[in-house]
């Protein structure tokens, strides 16, 4: 059975420990052992490593020694203030331009700065820090993916998302070039002609702005793939687009409190919090004990699955929210195996384009990679309003057989 739209879902939750069978310092949890926390597969090793991990961790540290969670007290269910630690650290990326192109540090753009940006998770969503400073967060508007590419023609208007947005103002097909522009909020802020043929770093448009505390920080990057003509119009083809929102940056600083954490260090590689206040858990299988806005503790009964009457078992948990506009009914006894993914883990490797409905006389064409002119040639739209149209046929005959029945 589907879960209602909008209403919690299944809960994503950390390896569990008994408090009878753990000392103090092994209540911890990392990306791979908590679904909550922002899980990039490629930095495995980088996660999981003993020193120099990246990502985020969970940790209790007991301050003062007495009533400390764990095998020396496996009755304890109150976690002191500043006995649990929240880390997070950045890791480096790659440009998909840089990999897809094979680019090395000699043969990239000025433009680009480097081969590598850095992200930071927080509270479970991956930031891009301005200035690899993990301090400064950006929220990440869009990547293109390696795979991705969107097809434009003359006129068209690319919803990047967050109020950004890029038009092709026109396409010259004989000269390789495309005119483009990038806006926010109907307000232009960039303008480029762009060669489709040629050199990396013709093909290539860079944007930079003063924010957070540097000047001249790369926001937006894309790339225009090929131009061609179909039997009525221009096209152009980017790829690799990538752009974060210069607008909103969150600074981070030593004594702001998030979400029941207080920041208690702060450089320019990653972030430490602590709880600001005592958690108290309730020994209820039953009850969600929060300690952010959306993490809970999720324990056993008291004594039940652990190895002592006074022991219990504690993991971190998290609801997923499953939110479907064009259902308004639950699916009862499907078999349909549904899939859902953490929208903080995965968002930032899914172009926008493929979140959306694909603009008028376009549809189609950015899945078609290798031969996009045979797409706007051969493609069809399907038009919207039939599904609604069959519906209502289907109405009426079943009205019609019950009044013959």
């Amino acid at each position: 059975m589907l879960p209602v739209p909008g209403l919690a879902g299944p809960s994503i939750c950390g390896a569990p420990f008994d408090t009878n069978a753990t000392s103090s310092d092994g209540f911890c949890w990392n990306a791979t052992t908590f679904g909550g926390f922002n899980y990039p597969v490629n930095k495995h090793k980088d996660f999981v490593a003993s020193e120099n991990w990246w990502g985020e961790r969970l940790q209790y540290v007991d301050k003062d020694g007495q009533d400390e969670l764990g095998v020396n007290n496996p009755g304890n269910h109150v976690i002191g203030e500043g006995e649990l630690l929240y880390s997070t650290r950045q890791f480096s990326n790659k440009y998909d331009l840089v990999s897809d192109l094979g680019l090395t540090a000699s043969t990239i753009p000025p433009e680009l700065g480097g081969m590598f940006y850095y992200k930071l998770p927080w509270f479970g969503k991956p930031y891009v820090t301005v200035e690899n400073d993990a301090s400064q967060l950006a929220n990440i508007v869009i990547t293109q993916g390696s795979s991705d590419k969107k097809v434009l023609k003359s006129g068209d208007v690319w919803d990047l998302g967050k109020g950004y947005s890029l038009t092709v103002n026109q396409v010259d097909v004989e000269g390789d070039k495309v005119w483009f522009s990038l806006s926010k909020n109907g307000e232009e802020l960039e303008s480029g002609i762009v060669n489709a043929n040629g050199t990396v770093e013709n093909q290539i448009f860079t944007a930079t702005a003063d924010f957070g505390d540097g000047t001249d920080q790369l926001y937006f990057i894309t790339y225009v793939d090929s131009v061609f003509m179909s039997a009525t119009d221009s096209f152009a083809v980017f790829k690799y687009t990538w752009l974060i929102d210069k607008d909103d940056i969150l600074i981070i600083k030593n004594g702001d409190e998030y979400q029941g954490f207080e920041v208690i260090e702060t450089s320019k590689d990653g972030i430490v919090l602590e709880n600001s206040k005592c958690i108290t858990l309730n020994l209820d299988k039953d009850k969600k004990n929060y300690f952010t806005d959306s993490w809970y503790f999720q324990t056993s009964d008291k004594g039940k699955g652990s190895t002592s009457p006074e022991g219990y078992i504690i993991y971190p948990a998290t609801d997923v929210v499953v939110e479907d506009k064009n259902a308004t009914v639950p699916i009862a006894n499907s078999t349909e195996e549904t899939n859902i993914t953490s929208e903080s883990n995965e968002s930032e490797n899914v172009s926008a384009d493929h979140r959306k409905a694909p603009s008028s006389g376009t549809a189609g064409m950015e899945d078609k990679e290798s031969h996009p002119e045979e797409a706007a040639e051969g493609s069809s739209t399907k038009l919207p309003g039939f599904g609604i149209i069959s519906g209502i046929i289907g109405v009426m005959m079943c009205l019609a057989l019950r009044r013959k029945s």
